[in-house]
């Protein structure tokens, strides 16, 4: 079993991590490293900003030294803004490919690492960028048309089939609520095979590309 440490943006975001790596890759610790999570609960600041500040060898090399692999997760929704610095749209306003934007912020987060933790430990770091917000990644749970690919609004595409469904909704002002944290544990409920997980990698470029470097771990 891999010790793997984990820098995201915020609790719902490692509990969704969470449930993915177990389902798809089997028991594994997962270590909340940012934020801190107590009792399940978010303990600290959260945000992209957060996840670009742990991005350093002060705090990368420790980590890799105490964690067999290292996931570091980030939504693009916010990509455009100072200093995070990734603009969702070329010079002349056309949007960038889904596979386009994950690229640079995947060389992004890259230059936050010094080169010598990229030449000691780059083949140890698992990228989650998620377009726009990992709840994106949800979708194909409920939707089969072109909303399971959607990239905007995806809590309130995803809570309007868990309404339907008469299931409880995310509360998208806080996503650390107990209200919230039920309907995760729901939701997770319908993710329990990893062949599920691999269909709904399916509708998202940055899915994929976490699975294939979930792929890369060896016990």
């Amino acid at each position: 079993m891999a010790n793997i440490a984990v820098i995201c943006e915020g609790v719902s975001e490692f509990n969704i991590i969470n449930h993915i790596v177990s389902r798809y890759l089997g028991d594994h610790s997962l270590n909340a490293v940012q934020p801190k999570i107590n009792n399940d609960t978010q303990a600290d600041e959260g945000g992209w900003s957060r996840v670009l500040e742990h991005c350093s060898d002060d705090d990368i090399e420790p980590i890799l030294q105490l964690n067999d692999y290292l996931i570091i997760q980030i939504d693009t929704d916010s990509s455009h803004i100072t200093p995070y610095d990734i603009p969702h749209n070329f010079k002349d306003g056309t949007p960038k490919s889904p596979r386009r934007l994950h690229a640079e912020i995947k060389a992004r987060l890259m230059r936050e690492l010094s080169s010598d933790i990229r030449k000691k430990y780059i083949h140890r770091i698992i990228f989650a960028i998620c377009h726009n917000e990992i709840e994106c990644w949800l979708l194909p749970l409920f939707y089969t048309d072109n909303r399971a690919c959607k990239t905007n609004n995806c809590i309130k595409v995803l809570n309007q089939e868990l309404s339907r469904r008469n299931m409880d909704g995310i509360p998208d002002t806080n996503k650390n609520s107990s209200k919230a944290r039920k309907a995760y544990k729901t939701i997770f409920k319908n993710m329990k095979k990893r062949g599920v997980i691999e269909q709904m990698a399916g509708h998202s470029e940055g899915f994929k590309y976490f699975l294939a470097g979930l792929d890369t771990i060896v016990e």
